[in-house]
């Protein structure tokens, strides 16, 4: 099995640099993957460095 981390909500509003809203409206759109645990949503790394990859190129 392959480790990939995974990331806190808070964890990816920090590297980003965005807030809360934001942070629902990326996964909301789409733009940022990630998954719901019982209350707490989880984000791969792997996401992140895709959305700014696109982010970058538009």
């Amino acid at each position: 099995m392959i480790y990939k981390e995974i990331l806190t909500r808070e964890e990816v509003m920090e590297i980003l640099k965005i807030g809360r809203s934001t942070f629902y409206k990326l996964l909301q759109s789409g733009e940022l993957k990630g998954f719901k645990e019982g209350n707490r949503y989880k984000v791969p790394a792997e996401s992140i460095e895709e959305y700014i990859n696109n982010r970058m190129s538009v």
